[in-house]
């Protein structure tokens, strides 16, 4: 009798400490905070700061029969700076922005070979949106922020939803998300987890809403007294030039991204974005570059001859230039 009671007393305390797991797996699948659970029609006011490049897919997939899309803006998150209205002026398509903060080629080119596997889809127009550290990791990442629905990664589903119960559970992520729905409230420290901007992008095109250029117009000068700006402009000095990262494995990735667009008969263009404190990009791999695109097709606006562009008005923070600026390269990069 003592034996049973010890079992029960022992199969009791396991439960009370499996409940508090049990509940958070049960608001997980409620709320389904990175919206991969279950299909929505708006995708485009999160709740959490979502994985871009999954967003970016399953968007492209359900408007894709009715949009028609045969060009396609990829790259990091500084694709935001380049409008598909503003690159629609130089490629008369039906153009959609395909991109995945800090993405890197190996990341790119499984997005554009599952386009390849599209059944009777264009690829007219790519446009890669790049910077020095874009090539620096040859293998596709698989993280939350990263990881791709299984009809592009070639991950199980299981795999692939396991990757999102693991990020939802993750300290740096669960603490400030039941932090914000306990009180509603957004705070500094949740940047990254929550969005506190409402609409994020646009529902058919998949361009950025940019609040930093409505903080521009209303703040003016005061948006770069913040302390952030403060510490990038006494950081800002002697611009000097990145260490290779174009070697045999990025080489090889950016061939199967020829090969595609070689069978598309796709006009490719590369920007080489500036960045306010970055290094320019090393000039062994823009001569790669231009080697495989063409010497025309790849506009390094990192280099020397566009310092002018390191103005920081230019910029909405270290890394990420204005929609100004992304014009001017689309006008330098399809002008000259």
């Amino acid at each position: 009798m003592k034996q049973h009671k010890t079992i029960h007393r022992f199969y009791f305390r396991c439960a009370l400490l499996a409940l508090p797991f049990l509940l958070l797996g049960v608001l997980y699948v409620v709320e389904d905070p990175f919206m991969v659970l279950r299909r929505y029609a708006d995708y485009d006011h999160p709740k959490v700061c979502q994985s871009e490049g999954t967003v970016s897919w399953l968007k492209y997939k359900a408007n894709r029969d009715s949009m028609h899309y045969d060009s396609f803006i990829m790259g990091s998150s500084c694709t935001k700076a380049f409008s598909t209205a503003d690159w629609n002026q130089y490629i008369h398509g039906r153009p959609f922005r395909m991109f995945c903060n800090n993405e890197g080629v190996a990341d790119l080119c499984q997005k554009l070979e599952a386009l390849d596997r599209q059944p009777h889809q264009p690829i007219r127009h790519l446009l890669i949106v790049c910077e020095d550290r874009f090539f620096v990791n040859a293998d596709v990442q698989n993280d939350v922020m990263h990881v791709m629905p299984p009809e592009v990664s070639g991950l199980g589903g299981p795999a692939y939803q396991a990757i999102f119960m693991q990020g939802f559970f993750s300290p740096m992520f669960l603490g400030k998300y039941l932090k914000y729905q306990l009180t509603g409230h957004y705070e500094p420290s949740m940047n990254g987890v929550i969005n506190p901007f409402g609409q994020t992008h646009t529902r058919y095109t998949n361009d950025a809403v940019l609040p930093d250029e409505r903080k521009i117009a209303r703040m003016g000068e005061d948006f770069w007294q913040s302390d952030h700006w403060r510490m990038e402009r006494r950081r800002h000095g002697v611009r000097t030039e990145s260490p290779r990262t174009i070697y045999s494995g990025q080489l090889a990735t950016l061939q199967r991204i020829r090969r595609i667009c070689r069978k598309h008969r796709t006009d490719v263009r590369l920007v080489i974005g500036p960045m306010y404190n970055g290094p320019a990009m090393n000039r062994e791999d823009v001569r790669i570059l231009r080697s495989l695109f063409g010497e025309k097709k790849v506009l390094d606006a990192s280099d020397s001859a566009h310092a002018y562009l390191s103005d920081y008005h230019n910029f909405y923070d270290g890394a990420h230039y204005r929609v100004g600026i992304g014009k001017k390269l689309l006008r330098e990069l399809y002008c000259i």
